[in-house]
């Protein structure tokens, strides 16, 4: 029986740990490479459901980093508002107050992929830029729609109030400019206080998508100062951003490219045609 080979049993600590350490490296590679490709945006909306009224500027940032942009408005108060791109998919925006506490905060999808359930109330949940203005009911309670239509800018919004059941906090669903997608409200007027025909809004409703929800607490009545621009982010701002460079910039680039082409030479055909 001398033949048998004899195995050693004995653990040795330093291998253990050798492993385990090689284990936690790959984990947290993988994790790293998940949130910041694949989990974005389920880490993204997990964050925003983490948020309420009253929490302290500093809780935001520890959830999404720092803002991109930040600024001063007047609001009742002055109020810090600060908006935080989450990657090509949506806009978070904040208002602070001079504590640096979370007055309100609004979440704006702009890509097809984002597309977050949020609750409105205790009854009602809309998906980001896919459920229609016309799933919720008209406001009874705060007032009614706002609109506004310029040149270059123009914005919706609907206020929800509920009391107690709702945590005395206020929704405002509507349509930003800066998200995706965005009817603008064209056939209304330029404003709800212009509107002629209030009977066009149903029809609106109906056709237009929820891109943007704001939250806000306690004092709701400082909505009425920044509404319906408020829903979102400011476009002037977020649009200035350079575009993004890589293979996303790339193939947009050569799709461009592509389409003017197949342009230039559907000109070329009908004018020879012609000739």
């Amino acid at each position: 029986m001398h033949w048998i080979p004899t195995v050693d049993t004995k653990l040795n600590i330093w291998t253990i740990a050798a492993v385990f350490g090689a284990y936690v490296a790959l984990y947290n590679t993988l994790r790293g490479w998940w949130r910041s490709t694949l989990g974005k945006r389920a880490l993204f909306i997990r964050n925003y459901r983490k948020l309420a009224p009253h929490v302290r500027h500093e809780y935001v940032k520890e959830l999404f980093g720092e803002p991109a942009w930040q600024h001063r408005q007047i609001a009742e108060q002055e109020m810090t508002v600060r908006t935080w791109p989450l990657g090509r998919m949506a806009y978070l925006t904040t208002w602070c107050t001079e504590d640096d506490e979370v007055a309100m905060y609004s979440l704006t999808t702009r890509s097809r992929m984002f597309r977050p359930a949020i609750r409105i109330g205790t009854e009602h949940v809309i998906r980001l830029g896919k459920s229609h203005l016309s799933c919720l009911p008209l406001p009874e309670v705060v007032g009614p729609p706002l609109w506004s239509v310029g040149a270059q800018r123009y914005s919706y919004s609907e206020s929800h109030y509920f009391g107690s059941p709702g945590g005395y906090r206020t929704w405002v669903v509507g349509v930003s400019d800066a998200g995706h997608p965005a009817t603008a409200p064209v056939g209304l007027g330029a404003n709800s206080e212009e509107c002629e025909d209030p009977s066009q809004i149903e029809g609106y409703r109906a056709l237009a998508r929820v891109n943007s929800v704001l939250i806000a607490g306690g004092g709701a009545d400082r909505l009425e100062s920044i509404l319906p621009a408020a829903v979102g982010p400011e476009i002037g701002r977020v649009i200035l951003v350079e575009p993004e460079y890589g293979l996303r910039a790339r193939l947009a680039r050569l799709r461009w490219k592509a389409q003017f082409a197949a342009a230039r030479l559907r000109e070329l055909g009908a004018t020879r045609s012609d000739g």
